[in-house]
């Protein structure tokens, strides 16, 4: 794993900012009622899987940018990357709650593979500790808006 530092402040100023989203969706899932509660659960899994397909992504990104560190698990790290594009897609098709479930799920199980690629060096060391809470605040966001009314 490459020593730690810090991280870069765009990163983690864009990544508290793409929370706003899950915050804002989730709350009007919980405090509106009828219809426009389902659209923010809908719109609120719709944004979760655009987030899911931005996290398998990264793994494409990163295996692309180190192709002699990955060449031998190239296939792995690709395929790797692919399964949060399934996944969110699926959630898609979920019925409710079933869809935020999965979602929720699926962005911290993604956590693990993020720490894989962190520590095989192929992602900066501050890469995770922005993942990992990043991921937790978005997954209790989803969590949460499975309790509309």
């Amino acid at each position: 794993m490459t020593t730690a530092a810090a991280i870069p402040a765009p990163a983690l100023w864009l990544g508290v900012f793409g929370l706003a989203p899950f915050l804002g969706l989730a709350g009007a899932a919980v405090l509106l009622d009828g219809d426009h509660a389902s659209l923010a659960q809908r719109a609120l899994i719709a944004y979760g899987a655009t987030i899911l397909s931005f996290l398998g992504g990264i793994h494409w990104g990163f295996a692309l940018r180190e192709p002699a560190a990955a060449k031998e698990r190239l296939a792995g790290v690709l395929a790797v990357g692919v399964a949060p594009q399934l996944l969110g897609w699926a959630s898609l098709l979920a019925p409710h709650p079933a869809g935020l479930w999965l979602v929720a799920v699926a962005i911290l199980a993604f956590v693990l593979a993020d720490r894989r690629l962190a520590t095989e060096a192929l992602a900066p060391a501050w890469f995770i500790r922005l993942r990992a809470p990043l991921s937790i605040s978005a997954a209790l966001c989803l969590a949460a808006g499975t309790f509309a009314p």
